[in-house]
């Protein structure tokens, strides 16, 4: 583990410095990766360590919601619900041409082809009977792609640099209390995180971490400012963590389907920034932040993106979140629907 940390330390450190797109998210990531495949012992940084990093980032992202952030969630609310139905179905409609095309299992071409995020699809799979290293390595493929692509396409599009995180609470915190403040925010995030990680709720650490800085902060606690070095720490373990995933194992469970899965990727991505543009054309919500909220990937990645590129991190936030609540909620009910009305068909076939 001390490994891992450490190059994704450097790759960090390295993507600040030459300002890389995507910054030290994308660094660490991408580091760890290369040194992963030259088969450098690294392992995953500790379950511990990565939700506490995922629960930072939510507070990262919470501490700056304001009435204004409120208010633009509010008038796009139709629009975005719509945009999130049509990511499920555009996911819905890829899984259906990787069963038919490829043989694949329905719970694995469900799970590998929905915009969900990695983790919590992987574990989805395994629980509905699905094939997860196929799963894994679907999604890992389409992840990295995103998060190669989109970093680069955005800043030369848009040339639109990193935007600072807003301040939370235009409140003068007393300098002595500020770290009792800070600390209170960080329990209070923890505490409530692993109680939801617990009761298995989805993106339970990017949630529990939005909502504890977006109610409790104004509410309770008054923090000014959230520290820098709190988004950079998040970054830099979750940037590590996607690196390890990329193996060569990865890469050879993958092969099997690396036509399908090379058209989906391109497929996925295509749609997402056209549903983007459309976003973009039907309210007041900036181009970059609604191709970030339409993009196929993992909530925690594509929000740390999000705040590197400058655009609205609670709107991509929320977004994607709601889009792994749906997911969460309606795949198991596909699936098992599914499968027990081709169940007869299979036997009647196997009959005959």
């Amino acid at each position: 583990m001390g490994l891992t940390l450490l190059i994704g330390a450097v790759g960090a450190a390295v993507a600040r410095a030459v300002s890389f797109p995507g910054g030290v998210f994308t660094g660490a990531m991408l580091v760890t990766a290369a040194a992963g495949l030259l088969n450098a012992p690294l392992q995953n940084p500790p379950g511990w360590l990565r939700s506490s990093a995922r629960i930072v980032l939510g507070l990262t992202v919470g501490a700056t919601v304001t009435a204004e952030t409120v208010s633009v969630v509010a008038d796009a609310l139709l629009p975005v619900a719509i945009m999130v139905v049509c990511m499920v179905l555009m996911g819905l409609g890829m899984a259906w041409g990787l069963q038919r095309f490829t043989r694949m299992s329905l719970a694995t071409s469900l799970c590998g082809a929905s915009p969900g995020a990695l983790a919590a699809m992987v574990a989805l799979a395994d629980d509905l009977g699905g094939d997860p290293p196929v799963v894994a390595s679907m999604h890992l493929v389409r992840l990295i792609s995103v998060l190669l692509f989109m970093p680069a396409f955005v800043t030369a599009a848009f040339a639109t640099g990193a935007a600072a995180p807003a301040s939370a609470v235009a409140t003068a915190a007393a300098p002595d209390l500020l770290p009792l403040r800070l600390a209170a925010l960080v329990a209070l995030g923890l505490g409530v995180g692993y109680v939801a990680i617990r009761l298995r709720m989805p993106a339970a650490e990017i949630l529990s971490g939005l909502v504890v800085a977006a109610v409790l902060n104004p509410a309770l606690l008054h923090v000014p400012d959230l520290p820098g070095w709190w988004r950079v720490f998040a970054q830099w373990i979750v940037g590590a963590g996607v690196g390890t995933m990329v193996t060569r194992e990865t890469l050879r469970n993958f092969r099997p389907y690396a036509l399908a899965g090379g058209a989906m990727t391109l497929g996925v991505i295509a749609i997402g920034l056209g549903l983007g543009w459309a976003l973009a054309q039907v309210t007041s919500i900036d181009l970059v932040t609604a191709i970030m909220g339409c993009s196929p990937g993992g909530a925690d990645t594509l929000i740390i993106l999000a705040g590197e590129l400058g655009a609205d991190q609670q709107l991509v936030a929320a977004m994607h979140v709601s889009r792994l609540v749906i997911l969460m909620l309606l795949l198991p009910i596909i699936t098992r629907i599914a499968t027990a009305r081709l169940a007869p068909q299979k036997a009647a076939g196997a009959v005959h």
